[in-house]
């Protein structure tokens, strides 16, 4: 058989294997494994100084082990290759070459997802395996394009297997559930790496569900989980140096507001099936009375306030509008009955 023929094999035979079977060949032959480096002229090493036996009878019969196709387009597994050994003539057993980022079962290296503070780090979604389930994986904002460069490169070696996809994994094991549009949250754990977990955020001594925020700080005396989006307590017994708007002060809230870049978006965990969210990005508007001070989250009882001192002040400007064209009709009758009809 050909070169062209074994490679042609190989990949054929590499789907197969990512799908969790394989294709027996016979009876196993002996085999040499020269690791990565492994090569020669067969096609399917590195480069390396291994050399091709004559014939591929020479190793007996073909192994049957199946061969995998590696993130770098090589091939790895059975390769097909019957080389030269001190031995003798031996069936190649190549161990892929490990990824930039990724390890040999596709865990990510643990230096791109180093942190002080959850301010270090961001989300990258990767497909996990030939089924499409995807993992949204913690990474230090330093290294996002290296990692998605990564993850671009493994999902475009990975096979279509046709198998059902699965629900987005987090860092720690965790998934959501098909249909989801809540993003996993997002720390630096006590390792000092990134991590992420559909379970929610850890705060204090509990766990925050997806939806929940963790409020800390006055009035709060511990760490607590609080729904329906924010934190904010609103009673006058809860604040101090309370100070009311002035006319001027809502005209500027009206008028940065009105800038707002609205958008739509789906959130890096989301599959392109799902639903688009509409908002606005924190990047564009920040610092905004309508984003944390931690800059990472939307202050939503600040963005509506907003929205309420834009609608007072349209709310006079209509009234004045009104009170205008009152008086111009009133005027206007007046003018008429002094002229009296017209002949």
């Amino acid at each position: 058989m050909h070169r062209s023929s074994w490679v042609a094999f190989g990949f054929a035979v590499s789907i197969a294997a990512a799908c969790g079977g394989s294709v027996s060949l016979g009876e196993i032959g002996p085999s040499v494994t020269p690791g990565a480096d492994g090569g020669g002229e067969g096609g399917g090493g590195d480069g390396g100084t291994t050399t091709e036996c004559a014939s591929k009878t020479d190793c007996g019969p073909a192994p049957g082990a199946a061969a995998i196709q590696c993130s770098d387009g090589s091939l790895g597994g059975n390769t097909g290759r019957c080389l030269k050994t001190p031995a003798g003539c031996a069936w190649e057993q190549r161990e892929c070459p490990p990824d930039a980022c990724f390890d040999s079962s596709g865990v990510l290296d643990p230096s791109l997802k180093k942190c002080t503070s959850a301010k270090d780090c961001t989300i990258v979604t990767f497909q996990r395996d030939c089924c499409g389930t995807q993992r949204a994986a913690g990474v230090a904002t330093a290294n996002q394009a290296k990692v998605e460069k990564c993850a671009a490169d493994r999902a475009a070696a990975l096979p279509k297997c046709g198998c059902p996809t699965g629900p987005a994994v987090a860092d720690d094991g965790s998934s959501t559930t098909f249909g989801s549009s809540v993003p996993p949250s997002l720390t630096c754990n006590g390792a000092g790496r990134c991590e992420t977990s559909f379970t929610g955020e850890v705060c204090g001594a509990a766990t925050c569900k997806p939806g929940e925020a963790c409020c800390s700080g006055t009035p709060f005396p511990t760490p607590t989980c609080v729904g329906n989006g924010g934190c904010p307590i609103s009673q006058r017994k809860m604040k101090k140096d309370i100070a009311y708007l002035s006319e001027a002060d809502r005209e500027r809230l009206k008028d940065e507001l009105l800038r707002f870049p609205l958008a739509t978006y789906r959130y890096k965990s989301e599959g392109e099936g799902d639903p688009q969210h509409l908002g606005f990005i924190i990047d564009d508007v920040a610092p905004s009375p309508a984003v944390q001070p931690s800059g990472e989250r939307v202050d939503m009882y600040g963005y509506q306030t907003m929205a309420v001192a834009a609608l007072q002040v349209q709310a006079r400007e209509l009234a004045a509008l009104r009170r205008e064209l009152d008086e111009v009709k009133a005027a206007c009758a007046s003018a008429s009955k002094v002229s009296g009809p017209r002949r």
